[in-house]
């Protein structure tokens, strides 16, 4: 699998774990990052590893198959597409017995929808040989109390993945997901207590927080060409979650 004039595609690369992943790539892919929301962010990633080789960030909602699309469209343009990574997701904490069916809907179309999206255009656009690889939760695993939507997308993602793994395997495309452990990023910061953060640092070996770069090195792992014997796997990145 040369990676001469390859392209790479991050879905949620400018933020978090994305954008260490996206940071990986960048050296070695022409790579499109895509954020949601945070445009300011995007253009700070850019303006920062575009010494480092091509970047393009793009506004997506991988949620919608359309905008998925030119997201693809993007990658493809800036040459043969034998990466896609996707890195999108995002939890809140209901209790089931008040579980709605609007935050049903919600965490699936943000956590599964998304997955499933990606999927389909990494089966239709990634070249023979390629690489796809989603993120995961050891929630997935782990089962949290009020994390009911999102344990549930995180586990129907990488039952999607292994699917995928053998419906792609013909062509030699990997597929295979990594699962973070909590992982220090805004995202966890935010509306989340010091308390809470302390007991998830002394629940594994490691005794911290991941770091995102800890994540975006297992994915850097997965991709490159003498990894086409690993599929379907879900790679721990927990630091030995108990």
């Amino acid at each position: 699998m040369s990676e001469d004039h390859a392209s790479a595609i991050v879905i949620g690369g400018c933020g978090g774990i994305g954008a260490a992943i996206t940071e990986r790539l960048v050296p070695r892919y022409q790579t499109v990052a895509t954020f949601a929301v945070n445009e300011q962010r995007a253009d700070a990633l850019r303006s920062r590893l575009v010494s480092q080789g091509t970047i393009e960030v793009l506004r997506c909602d991988a949620r919608e198959e359309s905008e998925l699309g030119v997201a693809f469209d993007a990658a493809q343009a800036l040459g043969g597409l034998r990466v896609a990574v996707h890195c999108v997701g995002g939890w809140d904490y209901p209790r089931l017995i008040d579980l709605t069916v609007a935050q049903i809907d919600q965490s699936l179309a943000l956590n599964l929808k998304s997955a499933l999206l990606v999927l389909r255009e990494a089966a239709r656009r990634v070249e023979d040989g390629g690489r796809v690889v989603l993120l995961s939760s050891a929630a997935a695993a782990v089962a949290p109390a009020r994390q009911i939507t999102y344990a549930a997308a995180k586990a129907g993602l990488e039952i999607a993945a292994r699917v995928a793994a053998k419906e792609l395997a013909t062509r030699s495309v990997t597929v295979n997901v990594v699962r973070p452990g909590a992982t220090d990023t805004e995202t966890l910061r935010t509306g989340t207590s010091d308390r809470a953060i302390q007991a998830m640092a002394a629940s594994n070996a490691m005794r911290r927080l991941g770091e995102p770069e800890d994540v975006a090195g297992v994915v850097e792992a997965l991709v490159v060409a003498d990894m086409g014997w690993v599929t379907g796997g879900v790679i721990d990145a927990t630091g030995g979650l108990n």
